[in-house]
C-alpha cells in the first residue's frame, strides 16, 4: 500500500473519531432515567398531588414524584395539561425539542458502510490485479532500462568504430 495513502487514511480515521467524540460530548446532559408510566397514570398522580416536578421536551415528559422516584411518559396534545400541572403546584421546566443526532453524523453513519465496501473492493482489486506482461512492475522497468542502456552503449561503440575506421 502506498505510504501516502496510508497516512491519508490514518488522518481520515482520526478526524472521524474526533467528530464522533465531539458529537458524543456535545450534549452531555444525560436523559433522566426513570420508570415508564402511562399518560393516564401520570394524570392520576398529578391529580393526587404526588408529582413534584416535570421537564417537558416536545411530547416527552420526564419528572419526579414527591417520594423521589423518577418517571417518564409521552404526552398527547392535551391543552389542559399545563393548567392541571400548575394548579397542583408542580414545578414545570420546558425545553425545546431537538434532534438527538446531528444531520452530518446521521449521513456519515448511513453512508460509511457503503464507502468502506467500495474502499475494500478497490483495495482488493488493486492487490489481485495480475500484472499484464509485468508492465508497470519495478523489476521489469529496471530490466528494460538496462537493455536500453546496453543498446545505447553498443550504438556508441558502433559510431566510434565507423568514425575511426
Amino acid at each position: 500500500m502506498n505510504p501516502t495513502f496510508r497516512n491519508f487514511s490514518l488522518w481520515v480515521i482520526i478526524v472521524l473519531l474526533l467528530l464522533a467524540l465531539f458529537t458524543l460530548f456535545q450534549n452531555p446532559a444525560p436523559r433522566m432515567s426513570g420508570q415508564e408510566i402511562s399518560f393516564s397514570q401520570f394524570i392520576t398522580e398529578v391529580e393526587n398531588g404526588r408529582v413534584r416536578e416535570v421537564t417537558i421536551q416536545g411530547q416527552q415528559i420526564d419528572g419526579g414524584f414527591i417520594d423521589g422516584r423518577r418517571f417518564q411518559t409521552y404526552a398527547p396534545n392535551d391543552p389542559t395539561l399545563m393548567p392541571r400541572l400548575l394548579g397542583k403546584g408542580v414545578t414545570v421546566t420546558a425545553r425545546s425539542q431537538q434532534n438527538e443526532v446531528p444531520l452530518f453524523v446521521s449521513l456519515l453513519v448511513s453512508w460509511l458502510p457503503f464507502f468502506l465496501l467500495i474502499g475494500v473492493w478497490f483495495y482488493l482489486s488493486r492487490r489481485t490485479q495480475p500484472a499484464s506482461g509485468n508492465a508497470g512492475h519495478p523489476d521489469s522497468e529496471v530490466a528494460a532500462l538496462k537493455r536500453q542502456i546496453e543498446d545505447l552503449k553498443r550504438e556508441i561503440e558502433r559510431l566510434k568504430e565507423s568514425k575511426t575506421g
